[in-house]
């Protein structure tokens, strides 16, 4: 015999695998990903988005660790994929049918205002000191970047993460 205690949690369990599974039947065509990502609250902040925009995955490259229990439950019903190194993400990039758009300064950037993103995209985004490295830029279909005219000529990564993926779902509309 089960107990009320027991009864009930396995309730709860179900019910989430019942939310879950609607959840995963909404999921967008694209991705984030965060390179060297080193402040735990950006990786937080970046799979919580990801999962508000019903995003496939969270990717996170690099040699750091992360700590994604930032996350609050977001964690729970979202994808979030750790790549140890460039040749890694790219390949996964590759296999996942990804099409690669840096978020990032350089000479090759769109403004967001006027980008037009590809099918599947996933927006990759470097780490607020260091930015993406120029082969994984070069390696991009697209390359955007946010217009900003502040003295500080970089965002958060989980803000610029933010609003690429709300700025790609904009324009679908």
């Amino acid at each position: 015999m089960m107990t009320k205690e027991e009864f009930d949690h396995q309730r709860r369990m179900a019910r989430r695998e019942r939310r879950r599974e609607h959840y995963r039947r909404g999921l967008r065509s694209m991705a984030i990903a965060g390179w060297n990502t080193s402040k735990e609250h950006n990786v937080g902040t970046l799979v919580r988005t990801a999962h508000a925009v019903a995003a496939q995955e969270v990717v996170l490259v690099g040699d750091r660790e992360w700590n994604i229990e930032a996350a609050k439950t977001a964690q729970d019903f979202t994808d979030v994929t750790i790549l140890e190194d460039e040749t890694a993400f790219l390949d996964h990039v590759r296999n996942r049918n990804w099409s690669l758009v840096a978020v990032e300064l350089d000479d090759r950037a769109v403004s967001l205002f006027e980008a037009e993103y590809p099918q599947n995209p996933c927006f990759l985004l470097g780490a607020e000191r260091d930015g993406l490295p120029q082969s994984l830029i070069d390696a991009a279909e697209v390359v955007v970047q946010i217009p900003q005219w502040g003295l500080v000529p970089c965002l958060n990564l989980a803000v610029a993460g933010s609003i690429v993926m709300y700025d790609y779902l904009a324009k679908l509309q």
